[in-house]
């Protein structure tokens, strides 16, 4: 192209008028060829909304595999599917059954593994680590350890998966692991709880449900049902370290809990009572702020309330009651006071044992365990609320889903 200029100011007095007219046309005749040439090569944007429109995510499940006092299990085991892009649509690709009551999973952050509860049948339970194959779905074990309890029913790992946390429901004791670079597990260290609560048929002895880290900071918080309490624990090489505690209504039973993002305020659901407590607590500040029920007023059955969710800003909270209620309730949070009030209530099937958001948090996944299903309910990102006709995903006995 420099040749092409260069030549035309050199023959601009040797060449007639319309000799230089021809070759100045030439030359931008040349320029928008090449114009035109590279725009041609761009990729489409309607092509680049095709392969998103396309594009898969993953879903995993786990499920009661046999009859228990509190389930009729005749799930699959651990099961994997594919979603849409919106996480509907949902297609089974393969499971794992040799693994007996994995009712909580969770994903590692660093490998293509599952770890699973082995919650087990009367006995003692383990923890088994499941590593799948993206080329075929295939889903095999390469390591199963010992619960150092029984009633496993919370696993969870930190952020960066140095390690791997574990509730013990019938033993009433929190285990850590070490995870190892192939993300297999060692070192299992325990941490027995004590206590009891005023519920007799509950609250007998200490009863684990729930331990997963700080979502800013790097502490670990433990809930125990039996013993009306939640632990703060520090994870260290050598286990977690006892550093402070606190103590709900008593009879309340707590069961699982969701902090605020900004991380000084927890909400913490209690089960036997079927109310959320709002507290303050960091470092030694340590205050019971609000206290809500989730049943209407006046309603003396009981709740059962199994899960609590909340929004990545912090607005909305979702949660869920079961016996003979079986509802999803939704609350909306001040972002001054962080308390809650009532904003939706939603009659769902039997037993939503399990609730958690898409990534996206366009979707609450609700796991009917009594009732062979799943309802994907479309949420309303200003307003917090569920919308109706929910998708219902046909899965027997279904407990916990987890991304990916």
């Amino acid at each position: 192209m420099i040749i092409l200029f260069r030549n035309e100011v050199l023959l601009t007095h040797s060449l007639s008028t319309d000799k230089l007219t021809l070759m100045k046309n030439l030359t931008y005749s040349f320029f928008l060829f090449m114009f035109l040439f590279i725009l041609a090569c761009q990729p489409k944007e309607k092509n680049m909304d095709q392969t998103n429109s396309t594009k898969k995510h993953l879903a995993f499940l786990g499920t009661y595999t046999k009859k228990e006092g509190h389930v009729d299990g005749h799930g699959m085991g651990v099961g994997i599917y594919t979603t849409d892009v919106d996480h509907k649509n949902w297609e089974l690709k393969n499971s794992f059954a040799e693994v007996v009551n994995p009712s909580f999973i969770c994903h590692s952050p660093n490998h293509k593994i599952i770890y699973a509860v082995n919650e087990g049948s009367g006995g003692a339970s383990t923890i088994k680590v499941l590593v799948y194959d993206l080329a075929d779905y295939n889903i095999k074990e390469i390591q199963s350890v010992s619960s150092l309890g029984n009633g496993s029913c919370y696993v969870s790992t930190d952020r960066e998966g140095k390690f791997l946390w574990a509730a013990n429901y019938g033993s009433g004791n929190v285990i850590q692991y070490t995870i190892n670079k192939d993300g297999t597990l060692t070192g299992g260290m325990s941490q027995q709880h004590e206590g009891t609560g005023p519920n007799k048929g509950r609250q007998e002895g200490p009863h684990a449900h729930f331990i997963h880290e700080h979502p800013l900071r790097s502490e670990v918080y433990a809930v125990d049902l039996g013993a009306d309490k939640v632990y703060r624990y520090l994870p260290t090489a050598s286990g977690l370290q006892l550093n402070d505690s606190l103590s709900v209504t008593p009879g309340g039973g707590c069961r699982h809990l969701a902090w605020h993002p900004e991380g000084d305020h927890v909400y913490i659901l209690n089960e036997l009572t079927g109310t959320v407590e709002l507290w303050e607590w960091h470092g030694s500040v340590k205050e019971r702020q609000q206290i809500i029920s989730l049943p209407v007023e006046g309603e003396e059955r009981y709740p059962g309330s199994a899960a609590i969710n909340i929004t990545a800003d912090g607005q909305y909270l979702y949660t869920s009651l079961r016996g003979p209620l079986n509802e999803v309730v939704v609350l909306k949070t001040d972002p001054k006071t962080y308390q809650m009030e009532h904003i939706q209530r939603v009659a769902v099937g039997s037993a939503p044992r399990f609730m958690d958001l898409t990534p996206d948090e366009d979707i609450l996944t609700v796991a009917l365990q009594d009732d062979d299903y799943i309802l994907l309910f479309e949420r309303d990102e200003e307003t917090g609320m569920l919308g109706d006709n929910p998708e219902k995903i046909d899965v027997a006995s279904p407990v916990c889903v987890v991304y990916q």
